[in-house]
């Protein structure tokens, strides 16, 4: 990530540069078939987007961790130490996970080919294409999207650990409340996403491998939703509280007010004789209260239409927005299919 964005120039430079290289990867491993280099599907080199944003997406976390700490830092008592420290956290793979995973990883993958060379199409090529296609997708694909699946769990658990520890918890600043949803909309986003790549022709993959990889995947449409709603609701029910104190705080005022004014008109209406300047002061004590009390009637509507959800409504709609996609994309293939 250091390297991306110490890179001179955009950053958008770097990942183009990136995405020129996968190509050519991919390029080369279609010379090295038995098809050739203009023998091939032209979706097969689409498959090169697959080397390249799986970093990108292990990025767009990170940058999201970061944004999301610098937001959310104004409700919690950190000192600058264990600001820095929590910022890593979300937005960083240790060295030690890092590395078993790449091991994981590699041994993972390189068992899945082993196990259906035919459907993975390794079968029938020269060996330097099997090296190639290897390399590129074991040692190098499948590590950095473990990476990214455990960068996604990991802010998940982080932002469900914050938001037990948070010290400010204020409905009237709700920035800082918001933070953290973004950062979850970014985990269910990416998530949606890698199931929508499912839907892109994988190069000679056969029909049998794709369906098996679209039914293990579709279903984690709701692992989508829960990755986006489930780390916030220890704040939301935070703020629920928040809301509830707000309320009862401008519940007891009216209260107070009513009995103030309940005791200038009992005072107005006893019977006897009144001296002038106290009637003209009682009837100023009534102005008073009943603005008072309109004021504070007010407040109460006010604080009941304030949102104690712990998002925006921008980053709702775009989560939602976001599942429907798969779905919708799902039902249009099994029309065609059925149809064409």
């Amino acid at each position: 990530m250091r390297t991306i964005e110490n890179a001179p120039g955009p950053i958008w430079v770097a990942y183009l540069v990136l995405a020129g290289l996968s190509l050519a990867v991919v390029a080369l491993e279609a010379a090295l078939s038995s098809r050739g280099l203009f023998g091939q599907d032209p979706a097969y080199f689409a498959y090169a987007m697959f080397l390249f944003i799986s970093l990108a997406t292990y990025h767009f976390l990170s940058l999201g961790g970061r944004s999301a700490w610098d937001a959310f830092r104004p409700a919690v008592d950190d000192d600058d130490a264990a600001s820095a420290r929590r910022r890593a956290e979300l937005s960083t793979t240790p060295a030690g996970p890092a590395a078993v995973m790449y091991v994981v990883a590699v041994l993972a993958y390189l068992a899945l080919l082993a196990s259906s060379p035919e459907g993975f199409d390794l079968v029938g090529h020269q060996p330097a294409f099997v090296v190639v296609r290897v390399a590129a997708e074991a040692f190098w694909l499948a590590p950095i999207t473990f990476m990214v699946g455990y960068l996604l769990v990991r802010q998940v658990r982080i932002v469900s650990r914050l938001h037990r520890s948070v010290v400010t918890v204020d409905l009237l600043e709700p920035g800082p409340m918001h933070a953290m949803a973004k950062l979850t909309a970014r985990s269910a986003i990416v998530l949606i996403l890698l199931q929508l790549l499912v839907f892109v022709p994988l190069p000679n993959m056969t029909a049998s491998a794709r369906l098996t990889l679209i039914l293990a995947v579709v279903p984690f449409i709701a692992v989508s939703v829960a990755a986006f709603f489930l780390p916030l609701r220890g704040l939301q029910s935070r703020l629920d509280q928040d809301k509830s104190r707000l309320r009862s705080a401008v519940n007891a005022r009216i209260k107070a007010t009513i009995a103030a004014l309940h005791e200038v008109i009992d005072d107005e209406t006893r019977p006897g004789p009144r001296d002038v300047e106290a009637a003209r002061f009682a009837q100023f004590r009534i102005d008073a209260l009943n603005k008072a009390l309109a004021s504070l009637l007010q407040e109460r509507e006010f604080v009941g239409r304030l949102s104690s959800w712990p998002w925006d409504t921008t980053t709702f709609r775009a989560v939602a927005s976001a599942v429907l996609v798969p779905i919708v994309l799902f039902l249009f293939t099994r029309i065609l299919e059925r149809f064409v």
